[in-house]
């Protein structure tokens, strides 16, 4: 961006918006008129100027449409059932139960399971994680929930595309 480096603080006009966003500036437009909840100050001439709470929603619409793979509905089904609030969290980066990014490392490939240790899935769970049959009954994700499994499981199926892809390109190369 040229010119003078801004605060995280200060108002953003559309092209500093979206070079920072890395999308085109009618792209922003556009995210205005599906999305209610976004509402740049406009001053004279029509020019927008985004707050810095405008850019953690953009942030937060852009890592739901293209970081989760969400699409329009689905974004303004995720403000509407969890709030504005959540979608400029989710702007602000990964959240907790999201994996970081898979690198392909040849090392790590080749170590395989050996690298990540023992794994016992069908060990007793400690007394003081046992679920009694009265609480296993009730529900245990809410619809909010759900919707964030859903994600984490589609980024699953993605890393497993990315490892068998890996582990494909291995065999060829030896």
């Amino acid at each position: 961006m040229a010119g003078i480096e801004k605060g995280e603080q200060a108002f953003r006009t559309i092209t500093e918006a979206a070079e920072l966003l890395d999308v085109p500036a009618h792209v922003l437009r556009f995210w205005e008129g599906k999305f209610p909840q976004l509402r740049p100050l406009k001053r004279a001439g029509g020019r927008r100027h985004y707050r810095p709470e405008d850019m953690a929603l953009l942030r937060g619409i852009r890592a739901l449409l293209q970081e989760d793979g969400y699409q329009l509905k689905g974004v303004q089904k995720v403000l509407r059932d969890q709030g504005v609030a959540y979608v400029r969290t989710r702007g602000a980066g990964p959240q907790p139960d999201v994996l970081p990014p898979i690198t392909l490392d040849p090392e790590a490939l080749a170590l395989g399971a050996a690298a990540r240790g023992p794994v016992h899935p069908l060990s007793p769970l400690p007394a003081a994680e046992a679920v009694s049959p009265a609480k296993a009954a009730t529900p245990l994700v809410d619809q909010a929930n759900q919707v964030r499994l859903q994600a984490a499981l589609e980024k699953l199926e993605r890393a497993d595309a990315i490892l068998a892809a890996a582990a494909a390109l291995q065999r060829r190369a030896s």
